[in-house]
């Protein structure tokens, strides 16, 4: 009834002003609510049921029945059979069967407790429940060691309210049907900040797959779609290679991360890799690699491969600030494999890729934002500069072994994204020179001209999603280097696909090479899509002789798109720019289920390093907030060895 509440609010606003029952002057009152409250002032005990809900500033209590002691401000919520009581902090959502919560120490334990939390720029959300969740503020929670300070540098409030979870599971798919999960003994949030799982058990379809052997961290700051660590073991399988075993993935925190990878080939052995990316400031960051892997040198006589392994480091600065991205890389022993099959280059039809073994001593590239035109939204295009000095370790006739250079590239599409048929436009321009190489010979040239251009269209035919792309390049002058040596070529590319069944989508990318006559190779994507997950498993079926087939698998959170796993070094192109989403005609009409594939127009490795494991330009880990302490990462939380 409403006069309890008012009468109980007013003992409340009259007793926090005497000093046995003082409280942070900063904090609001508290205010009980419910359809029947009773006040004892004897002993200042208050008991209410139905509909009771306690607030102070952004905590607040809901469940049938409520008892609040006014002296220690210590409140006990129970909730009805089949009914669960809840605490909301901000955005945050806990339920549980019974919660004990002490107001003035923002203290409390909440059992058989599930929570709610917001995560990613994708509105996505991180889904726990577990057994005892406690609740403490962040001082607290640092006094009694349930996090390290790095770990709560992006809380803007002191008084924020950590929960710790004991025996939990967090998934970030809808219960009860969860796609995949992890379990842990122990899991701590910093609501805004971050979840983090201690030593997680990994379960896919229900099935336990690993137990991960560092802390599982996400993010809850919404500002970047990345998960900071998730290893996974998986397969792989390349024509030169064999199968693979590999376990791979990231290790991060706020200003970081560490990628490691480990592969066993059925044919070649061991190959290894570990990166590291450290933030130096707001937008400049600094990165070091190191690989051991194979490289492929020739063939013997029955067609197997020959080649050999070795150590290839390579290291650099990335600096970003309002689109603009500049890198400054060296690397030494880069393993070249840059795909030139379908190009007439010196009058001669490729048919296997270029192989070499590069030095960028270094390189340095500076790309801009993209831009728009005028009124024609549709139409955008940018500008890239690269400079650098060079060095191959193979020289081949009519090659220059080094020599410096520098390219700039010029990109303009017109992509459009509603309608039926939905039509669009690239060209790129890129202009060579070169200075400082060797020639002998005196016939080497030093400029070379790239013009290229895509025209197609995407539509839906029924179930069906249907796409045909026609590109053409062509090339005039001769790098004297080689490597970045282009031709012509004229190719069609047809993409089909369908979903099958409830959750697979089927699709295949043919590659039909106008001047031969024939196709050079088809695409094949099988797509588990969940709806909190995706797996990609991608087959390239070489068509020409030399049969370079590959598979690739890729695991997606779609909560976090911008940390996919990746299991295998290899990515397929895609001629096709994201045009957005098809919806059959009507206002029930079924949207396409076709997932959006990665962009990546004009990315042959002529112009800059391109590396399918690596970050894209501009994806930048994210500065710490400038809310935080200010103090500089030690990386503490950051050894592999000790997290």
């Amino acid at each position: 009834m409403r006069r309890g509440f008012f009468m109980f609010f007013l003992v409340l606003a009259v007793t926090a002003a005497f000093p046995a029952y003082s409280q942070d002057a900063s904090r609001g009152e508290i205010i009980l609510d419910a359809e029947r409250v009773i006040f004892d002032q004897a002993t200042g005990r208050a008991e209410s049921e139905g509909r009771s809900i306690l607030t102070q500033d952004n905590v607040r209590i809901f469940s049938h029945r409520m008892e609040y002691d006014t002296t220690d401000q210590f409140a006990t919520a129970t909730s009805l059979p089949g009914e669960t009581v809840t605490l909301l902090y901000g955005n945050n959502r806990f339920t549980g069967k019974t919660l004990e919560y002490d107001l003035d120490a923002r203290e409390g334990v909440l059992t058989d407790a599930t929570g709610d939390l917001p995560a990613g720029t994708q509105g996505g959300t991180v889904f726990i429940r577990g057994k005892n969740l406690e609740v403490v503020p962040l001082n607290s929670a640092l006094e009694k060691k349930w996090i390290k300070k790095m770990h709560a540098r992006r809380a803007k409030d002191e008084e924020v309210q950590v929960a710790r979870w004991s025996d939990a599971s967090m998934t970030t798919c809808p219960m009860p049907k969860t796609h995949y999960r992890l379990t842990t003994k122990r899991l701590v949030v910093i609501p805004g900040v971050r979840v983090i799982a201690k030593n997680p058990r990994v379960y896919i379809a229900e099935k336990f797959l690993f137990s991960y052997p560092f802390d599982y961290v996400i993010p809850l700051h919404g500002e970047k779609d990345y998960v900071l660590g998730i290893f996974i073991p998986s397969l792989a399988y390349d024509s030169d290679k064999g199968l693979g075993y590999a376990l791979e993935g990231p290790y991060a925190w706020d200003t970081g991360e560490v990628n490691i990878g480990l592969r066993y080939w059925s044919d070649i052995d061991l190959e290894a890799r570990a990166g590291v990316r450290q933030r130096l400031g707001r937008n400049l960051s600094a990165f070091a690699r190191m690989e051991y892997t194979w490289e492929k040198l020739d063939e013997d006589e029955k067609g197997d491969a020959v080649g050999e392994k070795t150590h290839r480091p390579s290291w650099g600065f990335d600096y970003s600030l309002s689109g603009w991205n500049a890198r400054v890389l060296w690397t030494q022993r880069e393993n070249l494999a840059l795909e030139k099959r379908d190009q007439v280059i010196d009058g001669a039809q490729q048919t296997r890729n270029y192989r070499n073994v590069l030095h960028r001593e270094p390189e340095i590239t500076l790309s801009s934002p993209w831009f728009t035109l005028g009124g024609l939204k549709d139409f955008s295009w940018r500008v890239t500069g690269v400079w650098g000095d060079y060095e191959t370790s193979r020289v081949r006739r009519g090659e220059a072994s080094s020599g410096s250079r520098s390219v700039w590239d010029v990109q303009a599409q017109y992509v459009v994204k509603t309608g039926d048929v939905r039509p669009f436009w690239r060209g790129q321009y890129r202009k060579f020179s070169y200075s400082a190489y060797d020639d002998p010979s005196g016939r080497l040239e030093d400029h070379q001209e790239i013009s290229s251009m895509w025209l197609g269209f995407r539509t839906r035919l029924g179930v069906f999603d249907f796409a045909n792309a026609w590109h053409t390049q062509s090339a005039t002058g001769r790098s004297p280097l080689g490597w970045d040596r282009a031709g012509d070529k004229e190719v069609f590319y047809t993409e089909l696909g369908l979903p099958v069944g409830r959750d697979l989508y089927l699709s295949a990318l043919s590659t039909y090479n106008i001047k031969t006559h024939e196709i050079s190779e088809v695409v094949y994507r099988l797509i588990l899509d969940h709806d909190c997950s995706r797996w990609e498993f991608v087959y390239r079926d070489d068509h020409l002789k030399k049969n370079d087939d590959w598979m690739s698998l890729r695991f997606m959170v779609k909560s976090f798109p911008e940390t996919p796993l990746i299991f295998g070094d290899k990515r397929p192109t895609n001629p096709f720019p994201n045009q957005g989403e098809f919806r059959e005609r009507g206002p029930k009409g079924v949207m396409s289920r076709r997932p959006v594939m990665e962009d990546d127009w004009g990315d042959d490795g002529l112009t800059y390093r391109s590396d399918p494991t690596e970050l894209r330009d501009g994806e930048i880990i994210p500065a710490v907030s400038e809310d935080g302490d200010g103090e500089e990462g030690s990386g503490e939380d950051g050894n592999i060895l000790n997290p």
